[in-house]
């Protein structure tokens, strides 16, 4: 089962972002909160859970109840390699952009506070979006415990 990449790069940074909140141990977690960090659909939820499983990249195993689930997070070791390549990458490209702007003068200077200005509005909207839906989740969550006490009576 194949994911985009997109969706594949943001639960491997999602579950590496976790896993080191808890050093690289087990740990557990409600698949409303995983839904709600990444923003996807129950359905992307259940596929990419099962298709990074299915990748090595993480280990379930059944939580407390239906609604939660034991992970472990196994490319800490990869990834921290690939990190340290893609950061010595970056900083490689902004000494060539350090070196560029120094030769260009102050057009360069516009361009990177549009682009600055730009970028903030951008993560401010994100914010706003992240904010709504982390509010549909919890109703969603609401939901389904109201939906359940009707089924138990």
């Amino acid at each position: 089962m194949r994911l985009k990449e997109k969706t594949h790069r943001k639960f491997v940074e999602f579950f590496e972002k976790i896993s080191c909140m808890y050093q690289g141990k087990d740990f557990e977690l409600a698949y409303s909160d995983i839904q709600r960090e990444t923003g996807a659909a129950s359905v992307t939820l259940k596929r990419a859970i099962q298709a990074l499983a299915e990748d090595g990249v993480i280990e379930v195993n059944p939580g407390r109840n239906s609604r939660y689930a034991r992970f472990r997070f196994l490319l800490i070791s990869q990834n921290t390699d690939e990190k340290s390549s893609e950061a010595s990458e970056t900083r490689n490209l902004e000494d060539f952009n350090n070196s560029n702007r120094a030769q260009s003068g102050g057009n360069s200077e516009s361009v990177n506070e549009d682009v600055s200005e730009l970028t903030q509005l951008v993560d401010h909207l994100r914010r706003r979006v992240r904010n709504q839906e982390m509010a549909i989740a919890l109703l969603q969550d609401r939901l389904a415990e109201i939906e359940d006490k009707m089924r138990k009576r």
